[in-house]
């Protein structure tokens, strides 16, 4: 019995480490079976091995050799339960707030195998961040639009983090960190129509038939497992605003998705809870007088869920992002019943720093594509990394995606995909939250007009207006029947030393073609 369980993890390392994720048979071996087993491996094979047994398996070259030695490798070390003298004296990682059992109690690797490992990474790994690939330098000045920021004469910090156009009023509804909600006119100047103050950071909304609305808030917005968010649904009698609990104790929630996906006439809804170390993506089913949830994901990093009948079977499946060290797309298709089958579309290794995605017929096939950007770089790697930027994958009409156009680009974080310049095909905005302030032009907000043969075109503002670009949102806000932008700001000077300047918590990016 020994000898056939050993042979069956030789078979499975083998096949981890030879085989690409599209065409493995089997799962790889947990990390308890390895830690049982006398493994004769090098470092390449055991990383293999050890990486594919929790995530896509990171190559040496995504990270420089300090990153790896000083950062990432000593945490990874760590949440397979090895520690070693130089830990001793450091903050553990409960001590941190971590919960029990993301990091292991005991050693799930020998110490000779984790400094094979290591040795491979450092041996590897690049002594400096790899440069962008070379790619199109954008054009200063973006074509069709009056680029403005708006400034409401009056001291507050610029921490937006919810901007959103009304479809009907084209009303701006501005959310900060400071817990208020501001309705603005933007037939007038964005002044200033309403305002609501909420229990913790407000972060999506939806509206409704019946002049209510859901509002999501996050609860903690630094890295947090706590269960803090909820949705609340408001409406206004008179001149105040009431509002009403219907979800609590959401760990970190980002995103919210309405939709009927269970065919009974009520609305549910998909919340994307990001977390850190703890989070989930669940539907919340309505109809019972405390909400059913439904999980679809129980890992953190959930970023963004779309309501969408990828099967054409007549029912609503979810489509969603990923972040996190399980990154990728995944769909959960409706099996009716409350149960959904999970189908993993693309997967990136675990320093990918998903950031957002949209689900569009890019090259006008009839098949909708997947576009991803990824530039988060708030975790354990804080540097410069070549292969953040703009994603195209494209459908082949199976529902299969193959990556087909990159365009590197530091700290992507955000994209809004709509016929910007109205020629009919799908133009980009995508904004950076981590830009390489170095470059020139400034590349922290490049406009990709795409052209009749189906290539993307990079434009920057020409304007050099102060601001940390976070959130994002596309609409027709003058009512003129094309579609604007908003971008908002959020100043990390402003988090930690408050409010000195003028409040200019956005830029407004007027389509003029209309």
């Amino acid at each position: 019995m020994r000898l056939l369980s050993l042979t069956a993890v030789v078979v499975a390392i083998f096949l981890v480490s030879c085989n690409p994720i599209s065409e493995r048979k089997q799962p790889p071996p947990s990390l308890e079976l390895l830690a049982s087993i006398d493994l004769n491996l090098n470092g390449e094979q055991l990383a293999n091995a050890y990486c594919a047994s929790c995530h896509v398996k990171p190559e040496p070259e995504i990270l420089d050799k300090n990153t790896w030695k000083e950062k990432v490798l000593p945490d990874m070390r760590m949440r397979i339960g090895l520690y070693l003298p130089e830990d001793f004296g450091n903050s553990l990682p409960e001590d941190l707030g971590v919960p029990l059992g993301v990091y292991s109690k005991r050693a799930l690797i020998r110490r000779e195998d984790w400094d094979k490992i290591q040795a491979y990474y450092m041996e590897n790994a690049p002594d400096s961040p790899l440069p962008q690939a070379k790619k199109v330098i954008p054009k200063v000045g973006i074509p069709g639009f009056q680029v403005s920021q708006p400034d409401f004469k009056r001291t507050r910090s610029n921490l937006s983090i919810m901007l959103k156009i009304h479809p009907e009023s084209g009303d701006v509804w501005l959310g900060d960190r400071l817990k208020m909600i501001y309705i603005l006119d933007s037939k007038k100047g964005f002044q200033i129509k309403d305002s609501i103050s909420t229990d913790v950071a407000p972060v999506d909304i939806r509206w409704n038939d019946d002049a209510t609305f859901d509002l999501l808030t996050m609860g903690r917005m630094d890295p947090s497992n706590d269960s803090l968010g909820n949705i609340s649904k408001f409406w206004k009698e008179g001149q105040v605003w009431e509002s009403e609990e219907l979800l609590s104790k959401l760990i970190r929630p980002v995103n919210l998705a309405v939709a009927d996906w269970n065919g009974d006439g009520q609305l549910d809804r998909v919340v994307s809870q990001f977390g850190d170390h703890l989070g989930k993506l669940s539907i919340y089913l309505s109809g019972a007088t405390t909400p059913t949830e439904v999980i679809l994901r129980a890992q953190p990093g959930a970023r963004r869920a779309i309501a969408i009948d990828f099967d054409k079977d007549g029912d609503l499946d979810v489509l969603g992002l990923m972040a996190q060290a399980q990154e990728g797309v995944y769909v959960w298709l409706n099996e009716g019943g409350n149960k959904y089958k999970e189908k993993v579309l693309l997967r990136f290794q675990p320093a990918f720093g998903s950031s957002d995605f949209r689900f569009e017929d890019v090259n006008k096939d009839g098949y909708k594509d997947i576009v991803v950007v990824n530039g988060d770089n708030a975790d354990l790697s804080q540097v410069l990394k070549n292969f953040h930027g703009v994603h195209v994958f494209l459908n082949n009409g199976e529902n299969e995606f193959e990556e087909s156009w990159f365009y590197p680009m530091h700290g992507a974080s955000g994209i809004e995909i709509a016929d910007f310049d109205g020629d009919g095909d799908q133009d980009f905005f995508v904004l950076s939250f981590f830009p390489d302030d170095s470059q020139v032009p400034k590349q922290n907000l490049i406009y990709f007009r795409q052209s009749e043969k189906g290539e993307f075109e990079p434009f920057v503002m020409s304007e050099n207006f102060e601001g940390n670009w976070l959130t994002m949102t596309s609409g027709d806000a003058d009512l003129d029947g094309d579609i604007d932008l908003l971008v908002g700001s959020f100043e990390f000077d402003d988090l930690y030393k408050g409010a000195t300047k003028s409040w200019r918590p956005f830029i407004y990016l007027e389509n003029r073609r209309n």
